[in-house]
């Protein structure tokens, strides 16, 4: 079991994340565990000129951790009764297809672009499909005279648009349909001083009005802007402070 390399945060864990949330157009697409399954990778380091892997991930996709697609919880399903869908073929299976290329802009810059995917049945039906669309890229530059690791300065950023194809649910009265979402986040840090970071993150995801809920807080327009800083002792160890002000067309602002 392990992350799969869908877009540039998903393949990291937690404690590895510059900010102490993830992004909303993560936990949208892919729930608080993020994609993370049963499942083989293989990878192919192509012979290009410059730095280019290519990575396919094979999935279970089922459970929790695999929120848009067999997740049997009815929020997942977007209020259908959840169909169970046995795991007895290929097209069962979760695909997760990534291509990512690193090029050294200078001695001091390296910029990685990558775009990756992943396609899957979902139980809102009983052929239903889950099909999410992203593209990342990350830019850093690193003092030639840096002294472990600082200064420097990175942006980061992703992109993701998911198609979530629902089954018909008479019960509740519930027609087929397509939930489109998209959204993106971009991050920039400063390593300012040994040990030292701040960084800021601004955030946007919106979808489709849905039968189910047409007024669902969690699938109108969010916005979020997130500043933090963050004091590393120690290689081991992190003290992090963040602020988060959000906006959301159907709950209005928070702060946290």
């Amino acid at each position: 079991q392990f992350f799969a390399a869908c877009g540039r945060q998903n393949a990291q864990h937690p404690h590895a994340w510059a900010f102490v949330d993830e992004p909303l157009v993560l936990n949208r697409m892919f729930g608080g565990e993020g994609i993370r399954n049963v499942g083989t990778q293989l990878s192919w380091l192509t012979p290009l000129p410059f730095y280019t892997e290519m990575t396919l991930g094979v999935f279970n996709g089922e459970g929790g951790t695999a929120f848009s697609f067999r997740d049997p919880a009815m929020d997942a399903t977007h209020g259908r009764t959840p169909v169970e869908r046995d795991l007895s073929g290929a097209g069962d299976l979760l695909y997760v297809p990534r291509i990512a290329s690193s090029f050294d802009l200078t001695d001091a810059q390296t910029l990685v672009l990558g775009v990756s995917g992943a396609v899957g049945p979902n139980d809102s039906g009983s052929y239903t499909q889950t099909r999410i669309y992203g593209a990342d890229a990350y830019w850093k530059w690193k003092s030639p005279k840096a002294h472990g690791g600082f200064p420097f300065v990175s942006w980061q950023t992703e992109a993701l648009h998911r198609d979530y194809e629902t089954g018909a649910d008479p019960t509740n009265a519930l027609t087929t349909e397509t939930l489109t979402d998209w959204g993106l986040y971009s991050q920039v840090l400063w390593g300012f001083h040994e040990g030292w970071v701040v960084g800021l993150r601004g955030d946007y995801v919106t979808g489709n009005d849905g039968q189910y809920d047409p007024n669902d807080i969690y699938r109108g327009t969010r916005e979020r802007v997130s500043p933090n800083l963050t004091w590393y002792p120690s290689e081991f160890s992190k003290v992090r402070l963040q602020y988060n002000f959000d906006h959301g067309d159907r709950f209005g602002d928070e702060q946290s």
